[in-house]
């Protein structure tokens, strides 16, 4: 229910202790330069939403996790994508991962070993060890949609190390 111009969705998350705080990964119409990108959060289980997270009306949110251990912590990850019918952009230096320790009311754009601001960066998925939520993997494409690296956290995302993903490329 709801955010009917988000356009198209990519991904939605629940709060693993309350089914009613949902958030949705929002790309938008990507057709246009829209405002209806973004991170979008209820609290009422769909009966109204808000917009917490936004970067630019060409740039939406491919990606979002949830720590099942401390739902407070959200994870999302933004994609700077347009396309016409003359030009066609699927990345860009807003393409990035955001980090919440409030349930989205503020959002930090993580940095440290991550490539961060490069036109060349394009989609970016998540996905955070059930076990350990400190542990985050994400994995990024080039503007083409080609592989482009594989990062790893260990510290819920505060530092992050590039691994050896040569054996990936081949």
């Amino acid at each position: 229910t709801g955010l009917k111009n988000s356009g198209n969705i990519g991904k939605i998350v629940i709060d693993p202790t309350n089914e009613n705080l949902v958030y949705v990964a929002a790309m938008g119409n990507l057709y246009a330069n829209n405002a209806e990108r973004g991170v979008f959060k209820t609290q009422d289980g769909g009966k109204s939403w808000e917009k917490v997270l936004f970067v630019s009306d060409s740039t939406g949110a491919i990606d979002i996790i949830i720590n099942p251990k401390n739902p407070k912590q959200v994870f999302a990850s933004t994609w700077e994508r347009v396309r016409r019918i003359n030009r066609r952009t699927y990345g860009g230096k807003t393409s990035a991962i955001y980090k919440s320790e409030d349930e989205g009311k503020s959002w930090t754009e993580l940095v440290n070993g991550l490539p961060v601001k490069s036109s060349n960066n394009g989609r970016i998925g998540l996905s955070m060890s059930q076990q350990d939520p400190k542990i985050i993997y994400a994995v990024y494409a080039d503007q083409v949609g080609y592989f482009s690296g594989l990062y790893k956290t260990i510290d819920g995302g505060n530092n992050w190390n590039r691994l050896n993903d040569a054996v990936l490329t081949d």
